[in-house]
Protein backbone atom coordinates (compact mmCIF):
# COMPACT_ATOMS: atom_id res chain seq x y z
CA UNK A 1 0.00 0.00 0.00
CA UNK A 2 1.73 3.48 -0.66
CA UNK A 3 -0.35 5.81 0.77
CA UNK A 4 0.53 6.16 4.18
CA UNK A 5 -1.00 7.57 7.55
CA UNK A 6 1.10 10.35 8.43
CA UNK A 7 -0.88 12.44 5.65
CA UNK A 8 -4.18 11.49 7.05
CA UNK A 9 -3.20 12.40 10.65
CA UNK A 10 -1.98 15.97 9.24
CA UNK A 11 -4.91 16.48 7.20
CA UNK A 12 -6.85 15.79 11.19
CA UNK A 13 -4.90 18.08 12.92
CA UNK A 14 -5.24 20.60 9.85
CA UNK A 15 -9.08 20.79 10.02
CA UNK A 16 -9.04 20.39 14.24
CA UNK A 17 -6.85 23.77 13.71
CA UNK A 18 -8.82 25.57 11.40
CA UNK A 19 -11.56 25.19 13.48
CA UNK A 20 -9.70 26.63 16.75
CA UNK A 21 -8.89 29.62 14.19
CA UNK A 22 -12.53 29.80 13.49
CA UNK A 23 -13.94 29.43 16.99
CA UNK A 24 -15.46 26.05 16.30
CA UNK A 25 -18.30 28.48 14.23
CA UNK A 26 -20.03 26.85 10.98
CA UNK A 27 -22.50 28.35 9.19
CA UNK A 28 -23.10 30.02 5.74
CA UNK A 29 -22.78 34.44 5.14
CA UNK A 30 -25.65 36.17 2.70
CA UNK A 31 -22.57 36.84 0.40
CA UNK A 32 -19.52 34.56 -0.35
CA UNK A 33 -16.70 35.27 2.15
CA UNK A 34 -12.97 36.68 1.04
CA UNK A 35 -10.76 33.88 -0.38
CA UNK A 36 -8.00 35.03 1.07
CA UNK A 37 -9.76 35.29 4.26
CA UNK A 38 -10.89 31.62 4.93
CA UNK A 39 -8.96 30.54 8.46
CA UNK A 40 -9.11 27.13 7.15
CA UNK A 41 -6.98 27.80 4.30
CA UNK A 42 -4.67 29.51 5.66
CA UNK A 43 -4.24 26.50 8.08
CA UNK A 44 -3.89 24.36 5.00
CA UNK A 45 -1.68 26.58 2.86
CA UNK A 46 0.90 26.36 6.01
CA UNK A 47 0.71 22.68 6.51
CA UNK A 48 0.89 22.04 2.94
CA UNK A 49 3.22 24.76 1.33
CA UNK A 50 4.81 25.98 4.10
CA UNK A 51 5.72 29.57 3.23
CA UNK A 52 5.86 28.96 -0.58
CA UNK A 53 3.77 31.52 -2.85
CA UNK A 54 0.87 30.42 -4.87
CA UNK A 55 0.51 33.08 -7.79
CA UNK A 56 -2.38 34.81 -8.03
CA UNK A 57 -2.56 34.82 -11.94
CA UNK A 58 -3.61 30.79 -11.64
CA UNK A 59 -6.74 31.38 -13.85
CA UNK A 60 -3.56 31.25 -16.62
CA UNK A 61 -2.35 28.57 -15.66
CA UNK A 62 -5.42 25.83 -14.05
CA UNK A 63 -9.19 26.78 -14.13
CA UNK A 64 -11.98 25.46 -11.53
CA UNK A 65 -15.32 24.53 -13.08
CA UNK A 66 -18.44 23.36 -10.90
CA UNK A 67 -22.15 24.11 -9.91
CA UNK A 68 -21.94 26.69 -6.94
CA UNK A 69 -25.14 25.62 -5.58
CA UNK A 70 -25.32 21.90 -5.69
CA UNK A 71 -29.16 20.38 -5.22
CA UNK A 72 -27.21 17.11 -3.66
CA UNK A 73 -24.02 17.77 -1.73
CA UNK A 74 -23.12 14.44 -1.89
CA UNK A 75 -22.83 14.16 -5.63
CA UNK A 76 -21.30 17.42 -7.04
CA UNK A 77 -19.58 17.37 -10.53
CA UNK A 78 -15.72 19.03 -10.70
CA UNK A 79 -13.71 19.79 -13.70
CA UNK A 80 -10.55 21.44 -13.36
CA UNK A 81 -8.82 22.30 -16.94
CA UNK A 82 -5.05 22.75 -17.21
CA UNK A 83 -4.33 25.70 -19.33
CA UNK A 84 -0.86 25.01 -20.45
CA UNK A 85 0.24 21.55 -22.99
CA UNK A 86 2.06 19.24 -21.37
CA UNK A 87 5.36 19.24 -22.90
CA UNK A 88 8.76 18.06 -21.94
CA UNK A 89 10.14 21.54 -20.78
CA UNK A 90 6.78 22.64 -19.18
CA UNK A 91 4.00 21.01 -17.59
CA UNK A 92 1.31 20.90 -14.48
CA UNK A 93 3.09 17.77 -12.75
CA UNK A 94 1.21 18.19 -9.94
CA UNK A 95 -2.92 19.20 -8.66
CA UNK A 96 -4.12 19.49 -5.40
CA UNK A 97 -8.10 19.85 -4.99
CA UNK A 98 -9.32 21.15 -1.67
CA UNK A 99 -12.62 21.28 -0.11
CA UNK A 100 -11.52 23.51 2.73
CA UNK A 101 -14.64 22.82 4.84
CA UNK A 102 -14.85 18.86 4.84
CA UNK A 103 -13.30 16.56 7.65
CA UNK A 104 -10.91 15.49 5.05
CA UNK A 105 -10.51 18.72 3.50
CA UNK A 106 -7.58 17.72 0.31
CA UNK A 107 -9.70 15.47 -2.04
CA UNK A 108 -7.15 14.57 -3.91
CA UNK A 109 -3.59 15.12 -4.92
CA UNK A 110 -3.08 14.22 -9.01
CA UNK A 111 0.49 13.63 -10.43
CA UNK A 112 1.05 14.30 -14.48
CA UNK A 113 3.43 13.77 -16.88
CA UNK A 114 3.85 14.98 -20.30
CA UNK A 115 2.59 11.58 -21.48
CA UNK A 116 -0.75 13.41 -20.22
CA UNK A 117 -0.75 15.57 -23.46
CA UNK A 118 -3.55 17.88 -21.34
CA UNK A 119 -4.11 18.40 -17.76
CA UNK A 120 -7.62 17.85 -17.28
CA UNK A 121 -9.70 16.62 -14.24
CA UNK A 122 -13.22 15.55 -14.08
CA UNK A 123 -15.12 13.57 -10.65
CA UNK A 124 -17.73 14.32 -8.09
CA UNK A 125 -17.35 15.97 -4.84
CA UNK A 126 -19.36 15.44 -1.30
CA UNK A 127 -19.96 19.01 0.51
CA UNK A 128 -20.42 18.66 4.73
CA UNK A 129 -20.55 22.38 5.06
CA UNK A 130 -20.63 25.56 2.54
CA UNK A 131 -17.08 25.43 1.67
CA UNK A 132 -14.48 26.74 -0.74
CA UNK A 133 -13.10 24.70 -3.24
CA UNK A 134 -9.15 25.78 -4.54
CA UNK A 135 -7.50 23.68 -7.53
CA UNK A 136 -3.63 24.06 -6.56
CA UNK A 137 -1.58 23.71 -9.82
CA UNK A 138 2.23 23.02 -9.09
CA UNK A 139 4.09 23.12 -12.83
CA UNK A 140 6.93 21.11 -13.18
CA UNK A 141 9.37 24.43 -12.20
CA UNK A 142 8.32 24.60 -8.55
CA UNK A 143 5.56 27.51 -8.91
CA UNK A 144 2.22 27.35 -7.24
CA UNK A 145 -1.00 28.61 -9.07
CA UNK A 146 -4.61 28.47 -7.32
CA UNK A 147 -8.37 28.73 -9.03
CA UNK A 148 -11.09 28.88 -6.67
CA UNK A 149 -14.84 28.86 -6.32
CA UNK A 150 -17.18 29.27 -2.95
CA UNK A 151 -20.15 26.26 -3.02
CA UNK A 152 -23.42 26.66 -1.12
CA UNK A 153 -23.99 22.52 -0.51
CA UNK A 154 -24.11 20.65 2.85
CA UNK A 155 -24.90 17.53 4.42
CA UNK A 156 -22.79 15.64 1.62
CA UNK A 157 -20.40 13.64 3.94
CA UNK A 158 -22.62 12.59 6.71
CA UNK A 159 -25.70 11.74 4.53
CA UNK A 160 -26.84 7.92 4.81
CA UNK A 161 -24.15 5.95 2.81
CA UNK A 162 -26.57 2.36 2.71
CA UNK A 163 -28.11 3.28 -0.56
CA UNK A 164 -24.44 3.65 -2.12
CA UNK A 165 -23.61 -0.17 -1.15
CA UNK A 166 -21.94 -2.56 -4.10
CA UNK A 167 -22.62 -6.20 -4.24
CA UNK A 168 -19.83 -8.36 -4.10
CA UNK A 169 -19.86 -9.18 -7.64
CA UNK A 170 -19.88 -5.72 -8.61
CA UNK A 171 -17.68 -4.17 -5.85
CA UNK A 172 -14.27 -2.52 -8.05
CA UNK A 173 -15.73 -3.01 -11.33
CA UNK A 174 -13.97 -0.45 -13.90
CA UNK A 175 -15.59 1.02 -16.90
CA UNK A 176 -13.87 3.02 -19.36
CA UNK A 177 -15.73 5.48 -22.00
CA UNK A 178 -13.43 7.12 -24.90
CA UNK A 179 -15.93 9.10 -27.07
CA UNK A 180 -12.75 10.52 -29.54
CA UNK A 181 -11.83 8.31 -32.30
CA UNK A 182 -8.09 7.91 -31.33
CA UNK A 183 -5.33 9.97 -32.97
CA UNK A 184 -1.94 9.41 -32.43
CA UNK A 185 0.15 12.34 -30.99
CA UNK A 186 -3.22 13.93 -29.70
CA UNK A 187 -4.62 14.36 -25.97
CA UNK A 188 -7.83 11.86 -25.83
CA UNK A 189 -9.62 12.52 -22.84
CA UNK A 190 -10.96 8.66 -20.76
CA UNK A 191 -13.69 8.93 -18.32
CA UNK A 192 -13.23 5.96 -16.05
CA UNK A 193 -15.26 4.70 -13.29
CA UNK A 194 -14.77 2.21 -10.43
CA UNK A 195 -18.22 0.48 -8.62
CA UNK A 196 -17.29 1.29 -5.12
CA UNK A 197 -19.28 2.58 -2.29
CA UNK A 198 -16.33 5.10 -1.11
CA UNK A 199 -17.57 5.10 2.14
CA UNK A 200 -17.33 8.08 4.70
CA UNK A 201 -17.01 7.38 8.24
CA UNK A 202 -19.13 10.15 8.83
CA UNK A 203 -22.80 8.91 7.64
CA UNK A 204 -25.71 8.42 9.68
CA UNK A 205 -25.70 5.06 9.29
CA UNK A 206 -22.18 4.14 9.23
CA UNK A 207 -21.32 1.17 11.38
CA UNK A 208 -18.31 2.52 13.42
CA UNK A 209 -16.78 -0.25 14.19
CA UNK A 210 -15.85 -0.79 10.71
CA UNK A 211 -12.62 0.86 8.90
CA UNK A 212 -14.26 2.67 6.62
CA UNK A 213 -14.22 1.09 2.48
CA UNK A 214 -13.31 4.26 0.40
CA UNK A 215 -10.44 4.43 -3.01
CA UNK A 216 -7.40 5.22 -1.67
CA UNK A 217 -5.23 5.53 -4.50
CA UNK A 218 -5.52 5.56 -8.40
CA UNK A 219 -2.42 4.59 -10.70
CA UNK A 220 -3.12 5.23 -14.99
CA UNK A 221 -0.58 3.95 -17.36
CA UNK A 222 -0.44 3.46 -21.07
CA UNK A 223 2.34 1.24 -22.25
CA UNK A 224 3.69 0.94 -19.04
CA UNK A 225 4.34 5.09 -18.95
CA UNK A 226 2.81 6.76 -15.92
CA UNK A 227 -0.54 9.46 -17.20
CA UNK A 228 -1.34 9.95 -14.03
CA UNK A 229 -2.06 8.48 -10.43
CA UNK A 230 -4.01 10.19 -7.67
CA UNK A 231 -3.86 9.96 -3.91
CA UNK A 232 -7.69 10.65 -2.73
CA UNK A 233 -10.45 10.28 -0.25
CA UNK A 234 -14.10 10.05 1.25
CA UNK A 235 -14.41 13.60 -0.16
CA UNK A 236 -14.94 12.25 -3.34
CA UNK A 237 -18.58 10.40 -4.18
CA UNK A 238 -19.82 6.90 -4.48
CA UNK A 239 -18.35 4.90 -7.97
CA UNK A 240 -15.71 7.59 -8.02
CA UNK A 241 -15.64 8.92 -11.65
CA UNK A 242 -12.31 10.01 -13.25
CA UNK A 243 -12.03 11.67 -16.33
CA UNK A 244 -8.77 12.76 -17.62
CA UNK A 245 -5.99 13.18 -21.11
CA UNK A 246 -3.62 10.54 -22.45
CA UNK A 247 -1.62 11.05 -25.18
CA UNK A 248 -0.67 7.56 -27.32
CA UNK A 249 2.02 7.61 -29.51
CA UNK A 250 1.40 4.10 -30.80
CA UNK A 251 -0.74 1.57 -30.02
CA UNK A 252 -1.07 -0.47 -26.79
CA UNK A 253 -2.85 -0.99 -23.36
CA UNK A 254 -4.02 1.91 -21.37
CA UNK A 255 -4.46 0.21 -18.09
CA UNK A 256 -6.05 1.43 -14.57
CA UNK A 257 -5.30 0.07 -11.08
CA UNK A 258 -6.84 0.86 -8.02
CA UNK A 259 -6.41 0.87 -4.09
CA UNK A 260 -8.63 0.90 -1.52
CA UNK A 261 -8.40 1.06 2.39
CA UNK A 262 -9.02 -2.40 2.72
CA UNK A 263 -6.19 -3.47 0.79
CA UNK A 264 -8.12 -4.63 -2.48
CA UNK A 265 -7.02 -3.70 -5.68
CA UNK A 266 -8.58 -3.82 -9.07
CA UNK A 267 -7.28 -3.28 -12.25
CA UNK A 268 -8.81 -3.01 -15.85
CA UNK A 269 -7.21 -2.66 -19.29
CA UNK A 270 -8.52 -1.30 -23.02
CA UNK A 271 -6.60 -2.09 -25.81
CA UNK A 272 -5.92 1.23 -28.26
CA UNK A 273 -5.11 1.62 -31.80
CA UNK A 274 -5.34 5.01 -34.34
CA UNK A 275 -8.77 5.09 -36.63
CA UNK A 276 -10.81 3.46 -33.23
CA UNK A 277 -13.23 4.46 -30.72
CA UNK A 278 -12.10 2.21 -27.80
CA UNK A 279 -14.39 1.40 -24.80
CA UNK A 280 -14.48 -0.58 -21.96
CA UNK A 281 -17.68 -1.90 -20.03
Amino acid sequence: MFYTNQLLIKLVLVFLLSLLLMGGAVGAADNDPDPNASPEWNALKLAMFGDREIRADGNEIVRLFLNTKADDASTVPVMINGLIDQSEENYIKTLYLIVEGNPSPIAGVFHFSPHSGRMKIETRLRFEQFSFVRAVAETNDGNLYTSERYVHASGGCSSPGGKNQVSAALLGKIRFRIDDVIEFNRPVMVQMQIRHPNESSLAADFDTSKVPQFVRNVAVTYNNKMVMTAQVDFSLSDNPLFGFYFKPSSEGELTVKVEDTHDQIFERSVYIAEGVVASGS
